[in-house]
């Protein structure tokens, strides 16, 4: 227990009294709990805690929230000085993420003797409350490419109530010249699931296009502004977002191999951001598996995977806060095989199991470890370690392909290039396609029909100082139903 001494003391003969007094912080705080009550998630709540000081010396406070999940947090850093007799509001902040009770501290230090160290209990819950969700249609960017001076035209947009609690709209704000002119949007409530009309009259003074935006103010308690930007006759000087791909000319492919493409140097001149972004394959070799989707294609980043050499073509567009799209930036390149040598298999057949093969010259078709295909995926051939030996890297056993042997550095010699369809699953006759890449140039690209069991004899890759390929494009009767051992 602090003691308030005051004493009066005789220093010396005929010295002068002294008086001494401990001067000290007292804290104080309210109120015991902070409960913010029921917060409807995405949305945040606050409360506020007051910090009082009731002594005769200013007091330093610090806090922190022991919330590792950020649920709870301090809208401020806490450090504080306390004057005497003063008091201090701390503003926090209670995001529930769903819908139950939530318990943290807000932990306080303080450079008061007695009460050094202070656990002030915070709760909240998140409960699933009606709010209002404001929304434009049909869009937040509207034009009207084509008013001539003479005349009037409208901007008709409506303000959609998509919440489940009613929608005020408190205040509509234009801004621009005074081509345009709101006719119709007044102050309203708007119940869930209803609407009602914004219209802006645009009357151009002369050639030239202008912008302007409508800032609607609501109590949508996550957006309470929302802009209409209204585009007259190109906009003038109006500026639209800008899409930009990070592009390579080309890339070196080493089987089936995720490229990422990045639209982070995308912008908008006119300042609504963040943007959105949008991807689409526009391009991809024949031979490559469509079915395989970009997941997401709606990232400012995304993965794109590349299957087969040969041209492809991706493209990226980007849209602002208020709806505005931009031209779409396109990337177009050449998937290069990186392996010396590179087979390609593809054919027509939706369900037919054809299988690509690559045998050292002469050997029969499953001859191991003279061969390489789905039985024998990566076989030692032994000559310079494992850069001449074969990979398969894709073994497709459900229609279409693609399918692919690659040899790094290929041994001195010959490579027998053959297609046995294995298994046509009702499939009947049936168009296979094979493309093989010397050191990077694609030197055949041919056809055949056939249909279960029949081989197709493509051609043989003569291997030196200077490689060729040789067709052959036989095709036989059929051919043995191996099963891997």
């Amino acid at each position: 227990m602090r003691a308030v001494l005051g004493a009066l003391f005789l220093v010396g003969c005929g010295g002068p009294d002294q008086q001494f007094s401990d001067l000290y912080p007292v804290f104080s705080s309210a109120p015991d709990v902070v409960d913010f009550g029921d917060v409807g998630p995405p949305l945040s709540g606050t409360a506020t805690f007051t910090i009082s000081n009731a002594g005769l010396k200013t007091m330093d406070v610090t806090g922190v929230v022991d919330d590792e999940a950020g649920i709870f947090a301090l809208v401020e850093p806490l450090d504080l000085s306390v004057a005497p007799d003063e008091s201090v509001e701390v503003t926090l902040r209670f995001t529930p993420p769903t819908f139950r009770t939530y318990k943290a501290n807000l932990l306080l230090e303080t450079t008061d003797e007695e009460h050094a160290t202070v656990r002030v209990p915070l709760v909240g819950r998140g409960v699933d409350l009606p709010f209002p969700d404001v929304a434009i249609a049909p869009a937040q960017t509207i034009e009207l490419p084509e008013v001539a001076p003479s005349d009037t035209d409208y901007f008709v947009f409506e303000v959609v109530n998509e919440g489940d609690a009613d929608l005020e709209i408190t205040e509509m704000v234009l801004d621009g010249p005074a081509e345009f002119v709101i006719t119709r949007l007044e102050p309203a409530t708007v119940v869930p699931g209803d609407r009602t009309t914004g219209i802006v009259e645009y009357a151009p003074n002369g050639a030239e296009g202008a912008t302007a935006t409508v800032t609607v103010r609501t109590n949508d308690p996550d957006e309470p502004e929302t802009t209409v930007l209204l585009i007259g006759n190109g906009g003038g000087d109006f500026e639209y977002p800008v899409a930009v791909i990070d592009c390579p000319t080309d890339v070196q492919l080493t089987g089936p191999e995720n490229i990422r493409f990045s639209a982070a140097g995308s912008y908008d001149p006119a300042g609504f951001e963040p943007l959105t972004y949008q991807w689409f394959v526009t391009q991809r070799p024949a031979a490559s598996d469509g079915s395989i989707p970009l997941d997401p294609d709606d990232t400012r980043d995304v993965d794109l995977r590349v299957d087969v050499a040969g041209t492809w073509q991706i493209m990226v567009l980007v849209t602002n806060t208020v709806g505005t799209a931009s031209i779409p930036a396109v990337c177009t390149f050449e998937a290069i095989p990186e392996d010396d040598l590179h087979v390609e298999l593809s054919w027509d057949g939706p369900a037919a199991d054809i299988d690509l093969h690559l045998n050292l010259a002469g050997a029969a078709m499953f001859d191991v470890p003279s061969v390489c295909n789905w039985c024998n995926k990566n076989e030692d051939w032994g000559v310079s370690g494992t850069d001449d030996d074969p990979r398969l890297d894709i073994d497709d056993q459900g229609g279409f392909g693609p399918e692919n042997i690659n040899v790094l550095h290929p041994a001195d010699g010959a490579y027998d290039i053959v297609v046995h369809d294995f298994l046509g699953n009702g499939d009947g006759i049936t168009t296979a396609t094979v493309k093989v890449w010397l050191e990077g140039s694609l030197v055949f690209d041919d056809s055949a029909a056939i249909e279960q069991g029949q081989i197709w004899r493509v051609g043989q890759v003569s291997w030196s100082a200077t490689p060729t390929f040789a067709a052959d494009g036989q095709v036989t009767g059929v051919g043995p139903r191996q099963i891997c051992f």
